[in-house]
């Protein structure tokens, strides 16, 4: 079966060519691998709330995204919400696992590997005590997370293995869950 110039060039659904001559273009000047992503919150009402994604700052510039995404985050009822959303920490378990398969299936499509299945399951284990100010939590935030992940493609066991450590160690989500991130509260009262 021949192959198109145009198959060539996509692997994984990503265009490893762009991907390279972004990669050349960052070496020449990476100043311009700066960017700065935006997310706007607005409680709706008891755990519902709702996050709006629109632009993000980059290569020294504005960007509007073609769409505009919103995700609503509530509580399950358990929880006194109404199960309107994923909620808040659910969501980090999702972030995760989204950007450690990003990263992975980049490299592997820059690499020439081609994947043909990512599967992934994360589990938090989280004390409430945290989140309610009760004595006895070690913190408020997931104690710990468990990652499974299952890939296959066109790669040897140790080369798939390889790519999933290296999506941990260059996955942006993965450094700020395991690393921690500075965060600065500022604060507007009416």
């Amino acid at each position: 079966m021949e192959t198109t110039a145009q198959e060539m060039m996509i692997r994984n659904g990503v265009n490893v060519t762009a991907l390279k001559e972004t990669m050349d273009v960052i070496a020449k000047e990476p100043s311009i691998a700066n960017f700065v992503f935006r997310s706007k919150n607005e409680w709706m009402d008891g755990g519902h709330n709702r996050s709006t994604i629109a632009g993000f700052y980059r290569a020294g510039e504005e960007q509007m995204r073609e769409t505009t995404f919103t995700m609503d985050a509530d509580e399950p009822h358990v929880l006194l919400g109404f199960d309107r959303g994923a909620n808040p920490v659910e969501y980090v378990l999702h972030a995760l696992a989204a950007c450690v398969t990003t990263t992975l299936v980049y490299h592997a499509a820059a690499r020439g590997i081609r994947i043909e299945e990512v599967q992934s399951r994360l589990e938090g284990n989280l004390d409430l005590r945290g989140l309610l100010a009760m004595p006895g939590a070690k913190r408020n935030g997931y104690e710990q997370i468990t990652f499974k992940m299952k890939v296959k493609g066109d790669a040897t066991p140790e080369q798939l293995k390889e790519l999933v450590q290296f999506g941990q160690d260059h996955s942006p989500v993965f450094d700020i869950v395991s690393n921690g991130t500075m965060v600065n509260v500022e604060v507007e009262t009416e």
